[in-house]
């Protein structure tokens, strides 16, 4: 069918199974995309990088493993992302830190591997939260991180990081 004037679509806390189709990559006018709370697997489509209206990607709760699609830092309007309780691995994609008006970043809950990318620290006009605990994170705190000024949730628990808390945290004066 042609769906392409879609601009909500809520298929969360349902029994569905499979892939993500790409094709949902073509729903140019959708903003609001929840598919969280199902039994969905395999890899998130780097396609869905080209929905330029969406605000909100919630895939939480699911069977997805791969890597995080770098391609997801093209979501010029996105504000809330969503990728907990999967199966997730990998680095997480410095290209995230381009997503300028993002408030909320969860990717908790997964097996998320390497250094977190100081590039985080380019998101200090929005980002809100921060949780990337319970995953396989290891090296030290970037320092950037401390650049997220309104930051009032930051969640780093359950990792493998090393070293020093980066004085500079004390700029997330918010937290």
């Amino acid at each position: 069918g042609n769906f392409s004037f879609l601009s909500l679509l809520d298929l969360s806390s349902n029994n569905l199974s499979g892939r993500i189709p790409g094709e949902l990559g073509s729903l140019q006018n959708i903003w609001y995309l929840d598919l969280s709370s199902n039994n969905l697997s395999g890899r998130i489509p780097g396609e869905l990088g080209s929905l330029q209206s969406l605000t909100g990607l919630y895939l939480s709760s699911n069977n997805l493993s791969g890597r995080i699609p770098g391609e997801l830092g093209s979501l010029q309007n996105l504000w809330y992302l969503d990728l907990s309780s999967n199966n997730l691995s990998g680095r997480i994609p410095r290209e995230l830190g381009s997503l300028q008006n993002l408030t909320r970043l969860y990717l908790s809950s997964n097996n998320l591997s390497g250094r977190i990318p100081g590039e985080l620290g380019s998101l200090q006009q929005s980002l809100l939260t921060l949780d990337l605990s319970s995953n396989n994170l290891s090296g030290r705190i970037p320092g950037e991180l401390g650049s997220l000024q309104i930051l009032d949730t930051l969640d780093l628990s359950s990792n493998n990081l090393i070293g020093r808390i980066p004085a500079s945290l004390g700029n997330c004066t918010s937290l």
